[in-house]
């Protein structure tokens, strides 16, 4: 494995980490200083302008602190008449129980340089191996040193400043001193993610509202289309209906001419015989009447015969005229039905043209009267694509289509949502179990000194406003919120550490650092807070503490003592037992 990424990802053993060594090159008032640290407590100290504060200010700027209250810019920090500085923070990185901490690096430590040159430029070593500061940032949040938090390392007036940062910010100070920033963090990404997914489900509801429109036309276009076809069919139907219906007009009308023409050649034939009678009893009438002259009857009873004959001759004319009458008729009927016989076969050519024979008993006139109110309503339909049928298909697909991505959106932001909840549970009852054993820690240091207070978690429910409230009350009053205008620089300053220590048994990184913490601070509280100091780093022998105060301090066997003098402008180093 490639070093560089080793450094990125790979976890560090919480015992056996800490900053064996300090050098300082060309760096404020060092020209070259060596500061050798142990675990336990480590104090500097030294007159007011020695040096002893830019020691822990090498340390920061070291891991990779960029800007700093000293200086505008780092390149203010060398020293002067020189053109680069160099500092160089060495972890001990021996094995412990065979294990390293940084198994990826071999040796027994790790030595972080940091290059500064005038021009403004800077970069790191690490183990004399060029690295970005992402690499070196990534190395120590493994180790769990941020050398921005001044929860971890407190420069002078640090305290103040603390005190004095909104209750948001403390909270996220706090986080990251005792290791669940990681919890704070996978919660932004969460969200992150659901805010992606949520704008994604409003890009996918505006495209499933455009494509369900475009169904919900394409609908309405293919039921204008159906309905058009149905009329059509139905126009189609009637006017085949109408063509036959004509064709059966004509033929009722043959028919009837047919039926006609019979009963009047019924009655032709009718006429004929009785005409014939008529004709022969004309003819035995005339006989009798000659027989009856011959035999000279009575005139009477000849006239009474004349009479009958000129009555069966009259009724004989208008028989014979009825015939004529009846023959004319036949004319005109045969002439009618060679007319409509002939129109009969027309329509029936047309009739055929639109389809087989249908049976309708309506009238033509009624048919039509369908027909033209049928086509009425095709026309109140208006113009419809053709490729209406297609066109809904497809976009009934593409809804389909959508619509599916869609659910998988809302389900993947109810799954979003459920682990951004989960994940704020976690951080929240995570936060709430540190703070419930600080705060009696706190609240016995405070004791300690005459103080009270309480430490308060506010609108967990919301990231960007969550927040701690450090209360306190001095001198028998009710604790308040924490701040400058309630409280004295030295009650801030006991409370602010008071705080700090009871974090201690929580805070992930192996290195602590408060510089001056005392200065507000009277004679008394200034050893109570001492000696509280002192005893909470004794009882976490595997963490390393680096103190810096200009006061004297009551040394103890185990305490690492660094005295740091200033001679013509230059600081020197001095340990305990040995000039360095």
């Amino acid at each position: 494995m490639d070093r560089s990424s080793a450094l990125q990802t790979e976890a560090v053993t919480t015992i056996g980490t800490y900053i064996r060594e300090v050098i300082l090159e060309n760096f404020m008032s060092h020209e070259y200083s060596r500061i050798k640290l142990k675990r336990g407590v480590n104090i500097i100290t030294g007159p007011n302008g020695s040096g002893k504060s830019s020691i822990l200010l090498g340390i920061a700027v070291a891991l990779g602190q960029t800007y700093t209250e000293r200086a505008e810019k780092l390149s203010d920090l060398i020293q002067r008449g020189k053109d680069v500085a160099r500092v160089t923070v060495i972890f001990d990185n021996s094995p412990v129980n065979n294990k390293r901490p940084v198994k990826s690096v071999e040796s027994d430590s790790i030595a972080i340089t940091r290059y500064i040159k005038k021009s403004g430029e800077y970069w790191h070593y690490v183990n004399n191996r060029f690295r970005t500061k992402a690499e070196v940032d990534q190395l120590l949040k493994n180790i769990g040193i941020n050398p921005n938090n001044m929860l971890i390392i407190m420069h002078q007036n640090m305290i103040e400043n603390f005190a004095s940062r909104n209750n948001i910010e403390k909270l996220q100070m706090v986080e990251d001193a005792v290791g669940i920033s990681l919890l704070r963090e996978r919660i932004i990404e969460a969200e992150a993610r659901l805010r992606i997914l949520m704008s994604e489900a409003n890009n996918i509801n505006k495209v499933l509202a455009e494509a369900q429109a475009s169904v919900e036309y394409w609908r309405s276009e293919l039921e204008k289309f159906v309905r058009l076809r149905t009329l059509e069919s139905k126009r189609k139907d009637l006017e085949k209906e109408y063509v036959w219906s004509l064709v059966k007009r004509i033929e009722d009308e043959i028919e009837r001419k047919m039926k006609m023409k019979e009963k009047l050649l019924r009655e032709e034939e009718q006429i004929e015989s009785e005409i014939k009678v008529l004709s022969q009893q004309i003819i035995n009438k005339k006989e009798i009447i000659k027989e009856s002259i011959e035999n000279q009857l009575p005139v009477t009873d000849i006239l009474r015969l004349i009479d009958d004959i000129l009555e069966m001759a009259s009724n004989k004319g208008a028989a014979q005229l009825r015939k004529k009458q009846i023959e004319k008729e036949l004319e005109e009927i045969s002439k009618d039905i060679s007319r409509l016989n002939i129109e009969l076969d027309q329509n029936t050519k047309q009739a055929l043209e639109k389809g087989e024979r249908i049976v309708s008993s309506r009238d033509p006139h009624e048919i039509l009267e369908d027909i033209r109110l049928t086509t009425l309503q095709i026309a109140s339909i208006g113009n419809v694509s053709s490729e209406a049928e297609n066109m809904y298909l497809i976009a009934d697909a593409k809804f389909s289509e959508i619509r599916a991505r869609a659910e998988e959106i809302y389900e993947n932001v109810k799954r979003s949502i459920e682990e951004v909840n989960k994940r704020k549970e976690i951080w929240k009852n995570k936060l709430r179990e540190i703070i419930s054993k600080v705060e009696p820690t706190f609240q016995e240091i405070l004791a300690s000194i005459g103080a009270n207070g309480m430490i308060m978690l506010k609108d967990l429910e919301d990231l960007s406003t969550a927040s701690i409230e450090l209360h306190v009350g001095f001198r028998g009053s009710e604790p308040t919120i924490l701040d400058s205008h309630t409280h004295s620089g030295g009650e801030r300053v006991v409370a602010t550490l008071a705080f700090l220590l009871a974090l201690q048994s929580h805070m992930k990184s192996s290195f602590r650092a408060v510089d001056e913490f005392d200065v507000h601070l009277d004679p008394l509280n200034r050893e109570m807070m001492m000696k509280i100091l002192i005893a909470t780093a004794n009882r976490y022998p595997e963490t390393q503490y680096l103190l810096i105060t200009p006061s004297r301090v009551q040394v103890s066997q185990d305490m690492n003592i660094i005295i740091v003098q200033n001679i013509s402008g230059r600081s020197f180093v001095i340990h305990e037992d040995a000039e360095q």
